[in-house]
């Protein structure tokens, strides 16, 4: 298996984060984001279960326990996006800001260029000082 499936949940096929989409183990062992598996989760009175989209293992948790409260986090998984984010992140940002000062140095009205440099005054460039916003 490629590095980078290893790092999506199969089920939406998006990279694993550490906010919304954190891997979550369910008892098989088999790993998914928290938002699919709160989709695939039904509860039913005192208890909630998850079936494996995979294998179809049930996952049995009290239904007073939140599905993040109740599985683990992968740690595998975990270790690696934050090198993988990072990297991704650090080449986005490269990306805009040659993005923005290609943009800048096109000859361009000068009410855009005014409200171009009002939505992104935020963004650093390189050798000059990030605007407050």
């Amino acid at each position: 298996m490629c590095i980078n499936e290893e790092l999506e949940c199969v089920v939406c096929c998006y990279e694993y984060s550490r906010s919304d989409r954190v891997p979550r183990l369910l008892h098989c062992k088999h790993t998914f984001c928290a938002l699919c598996l709160e989709k695939l989760s039904k509860l039913d009175g005192i208890i909630r279960t998850v079936s494996c989209p995979l294998c179809r293992w049930i996952t049995v948790t009290k239904a007073s326990l939140t599905l993040p409260g109740a599985l683990w986090v992968n740690t595998e998984i975990w270790d690696q996006i934050t090198e993988t984010q990072q990297r991704k992140k650090n080449s986005s940002v490269e990306d805009l800001n040659d993005a923005k000062t290609q943009i800048m140095t096109t000859t361009l009205p000068s009410g855009f260029m005014s409200a171009f440099h009002k939505m992104f005054s935020c963004v650093p460039l390189q050798g000059r000082q990030r605007a407050s916003c």
